[in-house]
């Protein structure tokens, strides 16, 4: 269990409250010259397991900045009995305030289950940013789409009215793991931006990352590459021309 509330005191944004329970921690913020507040999930052990459940709970208050990362992959260990490892991700985000949610891959490891739903709730005039990446597997060691199941539900509502709804269920079978299915692709992204103007610049680079924009005005992003640095170099440059276009944001420059 992890639950942040973030507010601006004093001018600069702060991490007013935390509960942590493990596996789940944040280590110490890291304001950002930009202004913005970065703050690292951690999980110290290897991986998630069948039956683990983890709730993510995150509040930003209006004026506040905030970037959320993940020290390291997710690796979603085997489930012998076939339990998922489940994870429920809720974020709310006042009017004025910026919440981006960059986690790092996840990786689904043979006879693994895993099922993950985020919720973000914002007020109008709120800023919201998410990206993601899968992997087929660990394809290094040959278990391309070996998993048992993997499931996600992302959900982006403002002031009630629902703008972007994402669903997954990927389940791997005799037939999925020949070429067809992710061709030979091995790497996904997706994303979705939320706040500003509609860009009229919308990232495109042909056979590899397409967006557009929902019905309710969020942009997203959807992304595909044979390898996973390929695909997390276009990524990382699709989220810097969305942030400097809806939001007039410098760059971010993150030091791991």
């Amino acid at each position: 269990m992890l639950h942040l509330h973030f507010g601006v005191r004093g001018g600069r944004t702060a991490l007013l409250r935390d509960t942590q329970k493990a596996p789940l921690m944040v280590i110490r913020p890291f304001e950002l010259p930009c202004g913005t507040l970065m703050v690292f999930i951690v999980n110290p052990t290897g991986g998630v397991l069948g039956g683990d459940h983890a709730e993510i709970r995150v509040t930003v208050e209006a004026g506040a900045r905030v970037l959320i990362l993940t020290q390291s992959a997710t690796r979603v260990q085997p489930s012998p009995d076939g339990r998922p490892a489940t994870q429920d991700v809720h974020f709310t985000v006042a009017a004025g305030a910026r919440l981006e949610f960059h986690p790092e891959r996840t990786i689904p490891f043979a006879g693994s289950a895993f099922a993950q739903t985020l919720t973000a709730e914002l007020e109008v005039g709120a800023q919201f940013a998410l990206t993601e990446t899968l992997a087929s597997g660990r394809v290094q060691t040959g278990e391309r789409l070996a998993f048992l199941s993997y499931e996600s539900r992302v959900q982006v509502s403002v002031a009630g009215r629902r703008v972007y709804l994402d669903r997954q269920r990927l389940v791997p079978g005799e037939f999925t793991r020949a070429p067809g299915v992710w061709s030979g692709q091995d790497y996904q992204a997706s994303g979705v931006f939320v706040g500003g103007p509609v860009p009229a610049d919308l990232p495109d680079v042909p056979g590899v990352l397409a967006s557009g924009v929902s019905a309710g005005g969020a942009v997203w992003l959807r992304g595909v590459a044979a390898r996973g640095p390929d695909l997390d170099r276009t990524l990382l440059g699709a989220r810097e021309s969305l942030r400097g276009q809806l939001w007039n944001a410098p760059p971010v420059q993150v030091r791991r």
